[in-house]
């Protein structure tokens, strides 16, 4: 490892996987839904086009905000800074 940017981005992807696995159990009810409204989409005429599912929040569904930022810690900004590390 070449420099500091890259322990900060390493350090920021696992920031991005502890947010992940303190919503784990969300993951599994978004995938669901996820699936849902996709399956409904393939079933409905392509004429139509209509909201397919309307998503119902409970009080333990509402962690979607540390879900999204835990996949974005993951997915781009730590891959990012390890990546600039490493170049410079």
């Amino acid at each position: 490892m070449r420099g500091p940017l890259a322990l900060v981005g390493i350090l920021v992807v696992l920031a991005g996987l502890h947010l992940l696995w303190q919503s784990r159990h969300q993951i599994f009810f978004w995938f669901e839904t996820y699936l849902k409204i996709f399956r409904s989409s393939l079933r409905a005429p392509r004429e139509r086009i209509e909201r397919p599912i309307a998503v119902r929040f409970t009080a333990e569904r509402e962690h979607v905000l540390r879900l999204l930022l835990g996949l974005s810690l993951v997915l781009i900004v730590g891959p990012v800074l390890i990546f600039l590390g490493l170049t410079f």
